[in-house]
């Protein structure tokens, strides 16, 4: 399937405001001011973008958050090692005393900061197609971007699923890290919203 331009571009709103949702908290979260805006949001063939992903050598940590109620879909997010760990480092800082000694803290902020972010996208597209969407909790894993991302598509159907990518950028005084979302999408489920939609 090939999302229709006014069908992308609002979805590209709806990641953006969601993204954008996910600042309060995550301010909340580490008491600083966090900026996080979705620059890039395009269809692409599960083939390519893992092709694309299999050039990066540099480890990652990604979360990966299904849904089964209402809507199916599934969100991957990705960060590199570098900015997993930018990531940690400004959400903890502020406990990083009481914090210091718990095993695998970049994996555990990594979860909580796209159970944020992923709750963010998922409450903007509830609010726009009257949908209920619950995420299951975040399955973290580490390594080679391709290899954590093709574990995380293990359900994907490339004869009913279509997949976007997002490109996000995070940042506060003491953060500069990207992110790669990735959302994969029932096609049917898709066109129903669209045409409950008017889209």
């Amino acid at each position: 399937m090939n999302l229709k331009p006014e069908s992308l571009e609002i979805f590209t709103g709806l990641i953006e405001e969601g993204v954008s949702r996910s600042a309060d908290a995550l301010a909340k979260m580490s008491r600083t001011e966090w900026g996080v805006m979705s620059s890039s949001t395009k269809e692409i063939p599960a083939v390519r973008m893992l092709s694309w992903f299999d050039k990066s050598k540099v480890p990652h940590v990604a979360a990966s958050f299904d849904s089964e109620d209402g809507f199916p879909m599934s969100i991957i997010l990705l960060f590199s090692e570098k900015g997993a760990q930018a990531v940690t480092d400004a959400v903890t800082q502020p406990f990083s005393e009481r914090l210091s000694r718990m095993n695998d803290l970049v994996r555990l902020t990594v979860g909580e900061v796209s159970n944020i972010v992923a709750h963010g996208i998922i409450g903007a597209l509830a609010d726009k197609f009257g949908q209920t969407v619950i995420l299951t909790v975040p399955d973290v894993r580490v390594g080679p971007k391709a290899d954590i991302l093709a574990k995380a598509l293990v359900r994907y159907d490339g004869r009913k699923d279509i997949i976007l990518l997002s490109h996000v950028d995070m940042f506060s005084k003491d953060l500069s890290a990207e992110c790669s979302i990735v959302l994969v999408i029932d096609e049917s489920s898709l066109i129903e919203l669209f045409a409950a939609a008017g889209v």
